[in-house]
């Protein structure tokens, strides 16, 4: 999952979600906008949940529910 924040402390901000919401796994701290950027969306905050071979599978999931629910479906065999 990448993860755009407009906060100061990025990390902070993405760690505390991560475990209030006990999201497991590698997230990739977007802060200056880069890589959000060269997918050509705007916006934060947004959420980018990307394969293990680097595939974008998801964009716009912003609230837990709706990380949940798009991590779910992901996991999921057959989708």
């Amino acid at each position: 999952m990448v993860n755009v924040w407009e906060h100061v402390d990025a990390r902070k901000e993405a760690q505390h979600f991560c475990k209030i919401h006990n999201i497991q796994g590698p997230v990739l701290i977007d802060a200056q906008a880069e890589y959000i950027t060269s997918l050509g969306l705007r916006g934060v905050p947004i959420n980018v949940i990307v394969n293990k071979k680097g595939i974008v599978q998801a964009v716009g999931a912003t609230t837990p529910d709706e990380v949940r629910a798009t991590l779910t479906k992901l996991l999921l065999p057959f989708g």
